[in-house]
């Protein structure tokens, strides 16, 4: 069942007829202004609770732990691929201290220090904390010299069989 509010004032502004009110008008109030020195900086550091003595942590904990929501933490999943917590026989997401620090990390990249998602991975890969991508060009010239060796290896190893040694 829909309630409809009415308000005085025609079209003429002589509050004579009655129109209906639209939903926006009742349910919406006016937005409070707060000062600027009272509102808090993004950019500023948040007090994150120290990590327990545990092995291992749910997603729950975690998201408390590094201070974001829990869509958040499989999100980065997603985005970052040294993000990937094991699964127990349940299916529950089970991370280890490496993840949860990695995870601060990568908060600290993007909330306090401005970071783009893209601009993160950068910055964890030149740190050495993220995998290059596949396409890199770098990671697919290290790939042709690995086949390169491996091909080198078998021909001195058939040469070595061939000499009796």
């Amino acid at each position: 069942m829909t309630v409809r509010f009415l308000r005085r004032g025609g079209r003429d502004g002589d509050g004579s007829s009655l129109e209906p009110r639209t939903s926006r008008e009742t349910t919406r109030e006016p937005q409070r202004l707060v000062p600027p020195a009272r509102r808090e900086s993004k950019n500023a550091p948040v007090e994150l609770p120290p990590i327990p003595e545990k092995i291992y942590f749910r997603i729950g904990e975690v998201a408390h732990l590094v201070g974001v929501e829990p869509h958040v933490l499989r999100y980065w999943e997603h985005e970052f691929r040294s993000i990937r917590p094991t699964k127990s026989q349940r299916g529950q997401r089970v991370y280890s201290r490496r993840d949860v620090d990695h995870l601060r990390r990568i908060r600290t990249l993007l909330y306090e220090e401005g970071f783009t998602i893209a601009g993160a991975k950068k910055a964890l890969r030149a740190r050495g904390a993220e995998p290059r991508e596949e396409n890199d060009p770098a990671v697919m010239m290290s790939h042709r010299v690995r086949e390169a060796l491996v091909e080198i290896r078998h021909e001195v190893e058939g040469l070595l069989r061939d000499l009796g040694g």
